[in-house]
């Protein structure tokens, strides 16, 4: 059966090692931008004493939230968590290059001032070059 959302299982880890692994997972998969994740850490039959991994992972998806999680909540029937992750922001975006004026005689002449100073003509460059050019003042 194929899982509906992205699962990790964290049967047989220690604790130390379900922390660490979950909030890796965790942060690749918001980075991924997916929205609902399943981390299985099961009921603990299998602990000598009380389950041992749901508390801590729930500790983990506290000190998450507002940052990677939105909220979660317990599967039915226990040893699951369904984790709603935030939304990533958008990648900043880059700012448009700018208009260089059409001015062919105005950019070659900037283009030959910036190569006197030994300095590559960026676009920037270029611009405010043609910019100081234009207004000698």
């Amino acid at each position: 059966m194929v899982p509906l959302f992205p699962t990790l299982d964290l049967h047989g880890e220690t604790a130390e090692d379900a922390r660490r692994l979950t909030e890796r997972w965790l942060r690749a998969r918001a980075a991924e931008g997916l929205r609902t994740v399943v981390v299985i850490t099961g009921r603990g039959r299998r602990s000598a004493g009380p389950a041992v991994l749901p508390g801590e992972v729930q500790d983990l998806l506290a000190k998450l939230r507002g940052s990677v999680v939105a909220s979660w909540e317990t599967e039915p029937g226990g040893g699951a968590l369904r984790v709603e992750m935030l939304r990533a922001a958008p990648p900043p975006r880059r700012p448009a290059e700018p208009a260089i004026p059409a001015d062919i005689e105005l950019r070659r002449r900037a283009e030959q001032s910036l190569a006197d100073l030994g300095v590559a003509p960026t676009p920037l460059l270029l611009l405010a070059e043609m910019r100081r050019l234009s207004n000698p003042g």
